[in-house]
């Protein structure tokens, strides 16, 4: 209830029937139609990544058998991601955001598709699954950035922080569904894991629906008209400026770097370690998304500034000590608990940290400031090869010690030079905000 409470702060009351009056009561943003829209487009691409995550992986795996070859796979994603994510933040604050979404999305959607096919027919090779991540990657790069500077539109003033939570609460939700029903596809012979990227071919194709039907968005207008390489140095120097942005931007990327990478090394823990077979991935993913759903109802609607600095040092030193469990964990259901300690944690840091950007940010720089989250998941994706290759030398448990090592260190300078940066909300941004662009 007290969360449901904290979801309703800012947002008017709505009163309708059924279902969907079931539904604003719950989370009163999605009364906002063309944030519904958005929301249920969001949810189901979401659901594709979430069975991605089993079915690239255990393709990765099944191919090599080898640590390196998932990172491999994953490199593909972030060399895209790091080289594109400033064009496309700079592309979403110039040009119309629902153009860009149905073009990336419809990209996705076909990529899959060419991918499934490979599977089915066996001319698969890893190589080709990364050349595949390579274009995956540069849809993300528009993508990412794209649909947080729209959401940030839709949902001016102070129901920004509930629109989040809700996308953040759906994408943990996902998490859970996504890798169980993926792993469920996969356990069947006949959809196997070609037949598993045809469904999230499918789930793409329903995703680019939606925005169809959503209002047409305009490109910027007003101002001097400027290249696209003027925004993206505006841009990096905007943040690079802002003492406190720079701080956020940064800590971000070594948590997510270091923090996150666990992902990377799960296959080979559960084969090689604890004697279990890869299709038990989603299990591992699905107890990371519960916690992450437990911290993200908890969150939902809180957006003061100071409260969020300390939660954010608080679930980072959460995450590396849960990391350190699991690479203790003696077997299975330890394995479990400790995932779900590192989605509650991660699922906790990245939410504030996300809000706290857009809520420190001017209207005109949402894109090119949030695109700086897809670049922190980019250099993730680029770490997964060296370290898939340092596991497969060095041990699953061993390496993801060092991780969890890692991004307590990273935490902890993050939280040491934030008491030197004043914090900030300046008073341009949130009137610009309320006021929408």
């Amino acid at each position: 209830m007290a969360a449901s409470r904290r979801l309703l702060v800012g947002c008017e009351d709505v009163t309708t029937f059924g279902l969907g009056s079931f539904l604003t009561r719950k989370a009163p943003v999605l009364a906002e139609r063309q944030y519904r829209l958005l929301f249920t487009g969001t949810t189901l691409a979401q659901l594709a990544f979430g069975m991605m995550q089993v079915v690239q992986g255990k393709i990765a795996f099944d191919l090599t058998g080898k640590n390196s070859a998932v990172g491999l796979v994953a490199l593909g994603t972030g060399i895209s991601m790091l080289a594109l994510g400033p064009i496309g933040g700079s592309l979403s604050d110039r040009m119309s955001k629902r153009r860009l979404l149905m073009f990336s999305q419809s990209m996705i959607g076909l990529l899959f598709a060419v991918i499934g096919v490979l599977v089915i027919s066996g001319a698969i090779t890893i190589w080709m699954l990364t050349a595949g991540t390579l274009v995956l990657g540069g849809m993300f790069a528009i993508m990412g950035p794209t649909r947080q500077a729209w959401i940030a539109e839709l949902l001016p003033g102070p129901k920004l922080a509930s629109g989040v939570a809700l996308q953040q609460l759906t994408i943990n939700a996902t998490r859970i569904v996504g890798p169980l029903l993926a792993g469920a596809l996969v356990a069947i012979s006949w959809v196997d894991s070609g037949g598993t990227y045809i469904v999230m071919t499918l789930l793409f194709a329903v995703t680019v629906t939606m925005l169809a039907q959503m209002q047409p968005t305009q490109p910027r207008t007003g101002g001097p008209r400027t290249s696209l390489w003027t925004d993206v140095r505006e841009g990096a120097a905007y943040v690079w400026n802002e003492r406190q942005l720079r701080l956020l931007a940064l800590t971000f990327v070594g948590v997510v770097v270091t923090g996150f990478s666990y992902q990377t090394i799960v296959p080979g823990l559960l084969e090689n370690v604890l004697g279990q077979s890869t299709n038990k991935l989603g299990l591992v993913y699905g107890s990371a998304a519960t916690g992450g759903i437990g911290t993200t109802l908890y969150l939902a609607g809180r957006d003061n500034v100071l409260v969020a600095r300390r939660l954010m040092l608080m679930f980072g030193l959460t995450l590396a000590a849960s990391m350190l469990c699991l690479a203790m964990s003696p077997n299975l259901p330890i394995a479990l608990v400790s995932a779900a300690m590192i989605g509650a944690s991660s699922s906790g840091f990245q939410l504030l940290n996300n809000v706290s950007l857009m809520q420190t940010s001017r209207p005109e720089y949402f894109g090119r400031v949030m695109s700086l989250t897809m670049m922190a998941f980019g250099v993730n994706s680029l770490m997964a090869f060296p370290i898939g290759a340092f596991a497969d030398g060095a041990g699953e448990r061993l390496t993801l010690a060092v991780l969890g090592v890692g991004c307590a260190c990273v935490v902890s300078v993050g939280a040491a030079m934030g008491r030197f940066v004043p914090l900030k909300l300046p008073v341009e941004a949130g009137s610009a905000a309320a006021g929408g662009r």
